[in-house]
């Protein structure tokens, strides 16, 4: 995969303009196996003598009431492999097992419908209030929200989890409290991360126009839904993540860490392959009729290439 980047200079081109900073998390500030092989399993190993011990608590009620709707709903839609869940006159005990089933087959489908992320929050919340769960974050993204808030950009979540599962990771994560960091939170109540429409609500709320808005994501397809809704965009390339193709890369901004979003000019290799903004790079001025070698034009030509993704 050949490399294309742009210099530190222009790479630091990425923050201006931009008012608010909005970071999903799985792969994005956290590691996709931090959720994956830990998160996750936490909620299917613990998941039926938490019901047990928490059945009547009213959240947690309500929680089992939200899935046993969207089971009934989906049934009537002839949704394959839905668990449907027995009304309250049921014994305990078939309830749980029916609550248990259900969840497990939405997990095991890596679906991230609302009701399933509800349940999943109220099981992590208590698992990080015990500490037997702290939240995962990569060395980079704590020091860099804590100066980007000092610096004063607003900075927000977008994930699929839930907002209270959003404040409970960052609340209690392996760097400490850093809830003060976010001006707010944005879940799927919002609408897809896939879907333009998203963004363009996210911005109302935020009361920024969308260009002054970055996203950061670890994902393409929600990259582009950003961009469409006019937002600014960069991919992050961690651990774990899905190799980008060659075309995400020429698309948008893409960094291995957050401090490169000001660029580095005591380390030029660490910068991505940066986007334009809105549109093609400038050719190089200076690309005359001499020939002074062919590093200059090869130069011009790979900057020319460079697609304006965000």
């Amino acid at each position: 995969m050949a490399s294309q980047k742009r210099s530190a200079e222009e790479a630091e081109s990425l923050l201006v303009g931009i008012r608010s900073i909005i970071v999903d998390i799985e792969g994005t500030t956290t590691p996709i196996s931090f959720v994956k092989d830990k998160l996750f399993p936490y909620v299917t190993e613990n998941l039926e003598k938490w019901l047990q011990s928490n059945f009547d608590n009213a959240e947690v009620q309500k929680s089992i009431s939200a899935l046993r709707d969207q089971a009934t709903k989906e049934k009537d839609e002839q949704v394959e492999n839905v668990v449907l869940i027995p009304c309250g006159d049921a014994s305990k005990d078939d309830v749980v097992k029916a609550v248990c089933d259900n969840v497990k087959c939405q997990m095991d489908a890596d679906r991230k419908t609302t009701e399933l992320k509800t349940l999943q929050g109220l099981i992590w919340k208590d698992a990080y209030e015990s500490k037997q769960v702290k939240g995962e974050l990569f060395e980079d993204v704590a020091p860099m929200l804590k100066m980007l808030a000092e610096e004063g950009f607003q900075l927000y979540v977008y994930s699929s989890g839930s907002i209270e599962a959003q404040k409970l990771l960052f609340a209690n994560s392996s760097h400490g409290d850093l809830t003060e960091v976010f001006s707010g939170y944005f879940s799927l109540n919002i609408g897809s991360k896939t879907d333009s429409a998203s963004y363009k609500k996210i911005a109302c709320e935020i009361g920024h126009e969308a260009k002054e808005i970055l996203f950061l994501t670890d994902m393409p397809s929600e990259a582009e839904a950003a961009v469409t809704a006019g937002m600014r965009s960069a991919l992050l390339i961690r651990p774990g993540n899905a190799e980008l193709t060659d075309e995400n890369l020429q698309k948008f901004a893409c960094i291995e860490r957050f401090d490169e979003l000001y660029g580095d000019e005591d380390d030029e290799d660490d910068i991505k392959r940066f986007a334009g903004d809105n549109g093609e790079a400038e050719d190089d001025e200076d690309d005359d009729d001499d020939d002074e070698g062919d590093e200059d034009d090869d130069d011009g030509e790979a900057e020319e290439n460079e697609g304006g993704g965000c």
